[in-house]
């Protein structure tokens, strides 16, 4: 059967005006989806009802995240390949985009903004990061669309008979963009795929080091300043003039620590003994408990036939969002502890001092028991060590 001539009149072929206008449209639809991840707009969605709960469940976002990702870095390439190919065709980018807004993007938004049900799986630093990296990964997506209407601006302006394809520079910028979005897709992909264990056990090992070099810095202000004006003992040696200088420029010279301030030296040696112990310990939590997490769990299967809730106190996923809050806790209170000593502040010192370790104790406290609730080898290494801290 012939066409219809007045059908094909009336839907004539994209243009670069219709092109431009699905570029903004877009735009607008992105800052949308980074508006639903952030922790506000999670917070202020309404609860679900029980139907919409099991479903969730039995849902796994993160291989959700990970296929619309792999998805999206392929959509990626073929669009970069119709930018560099003349002439621009805005019927096929025009496609294209759509199957990423619509489709793709649309699917992964939805997984990184589910809410953590009775059955939760990821618990909230996943999440946390999961929101993140899809607003960071939309954020490189929009600088790829906003490429895509200059480049169509321009075309516009010339006439399609002008066409000659894209410039060096315009070349060097598509390359690059894509470039961008395919290493926010590698980022997302690898957090995917190193799961929630490979996550935590990350931030642990990130805490755990400024915690450590929090404390080498006060052991290192309180060792170099106790023997201020020797100016002999400061030639002496190049690398204590260096920690002299760059101590001096942070600190002051109204900060020093004094041959007279011997209490507060004696609770600097105290500080830097229990929180280098309070260091022994995330290493012990993250070989004990954290690298032990039930990796069922964290893919998004039920372990050993169990069907209590994680959402509920005491469970393994509840449990294990404590205990990250604990350890992410103690590196910021000992950044407080910092400024007392720094202020030359013996009460808000010894405050913040006890506050890192009941801090530690309420980790210990979390973290007794594996996972299954049972006593191990950890139980009777934190009970030793809660007397060694003590002690100290």
């Amino acid at each position: 059967m012939a066409p219809n001539p007045r059908t094909a009149a009336s839907n004539p072929p994209p243009n670069m005006e219709t092109l431009i206008s699905l570029t903004k449209s877009t735009q607008d639809l992105l800052s949308h989806f980074q508006g639903s991840l952030t922790a506000s707009s999670i917070a202020a969605k309404a609860p679900r009802n029980a139907t919409d709960t099991a479903t969730s469940d039995a849902h796994n976002p993160l291989a959700t995240i990970k296929a619309t990702t792999t998805l999206l870095r392929s959509h990626t390439t073929t669009l970069s390949l119709l930018l560099l190919t003349p002439p621009l065709t805005p019927s096929a980018v025009m496609t294209k985009i759509g199957d990423v807004s619509s489709g793709t993007l649309a699917a992964m938004v939805a997984a990184a903004t589910t809410e953590s049900g009775p059955n939760d799986v990821l618990g909230e630093v996943m999440r946390a990061e999961l929101r993140a990296q899809v607003r960071r990964l939309l954020s490189t997506w929009g600088d790829l669309l906003g490429l895509v209407q200059r480049f169509a601006e321009r075309r516009k302006t010339l006439g399609s008979t002008k066409d000659t394809g894209s410039s060096e520079s315009e070349k060097q910028e598509v390359l690059a963009t894509t470039g961008v979005v395919w290493e926010g897709c590698d980022a997302l992909l690898k957090v995917c795929e190193d799961g929630v264990v490979g996550l935590i056990v990350r931030k642990a090992e990130e805490w755990r080091s400024v915690l450590l070099d929090a404390v080498e810095e006060l052991k290192e202000w309180g060792d170099d300043v106790e023997d201020d004006g020797n100016e002999d003992k400061a030639e002496g040696s190049g690398d204590e003039d260096d920690g002299f200088d760059s101590d001096d420029e942070i600190f002051g010279a109204a900060n020093k620590l004094g041959k007279d301030d011997k209490e507060l030296k004696q609770l600097l040696d105290k500080s830097v003994k229990r929180l280098k112990m309070v260091g022994m310990l995330y290493q012990a939590l993250i070989k004990r408990r954290l690298k032990t997490f039930p990796k069922q769990r964290a893919t998004g299967a039920a372990s050993n036939g169990e069907t209590n809730s994680d959402h509920s106190p005491d469970t393994p996923t509840h449990r294990l969002d404590i205990l990250l809050s604990q350890l992410k806790t103690i590196p910021e209170t000992v950044d407080d502890l910092a400024s007392a000593f720094y202020d030359l502040d013996e009460a808000e010192a010894n405050r913040t001092l006890s506050l890192c370790c009941q801090e530690a104790k309420s980790a210990i406290n979390t973290a007794k028991q594996s996972w299954t609730g049972q006593d191990d080898e950890f139980t009777a290494w934190s009970a030793k060590w809660l007397e060694a801290l003590e002690a100290s």
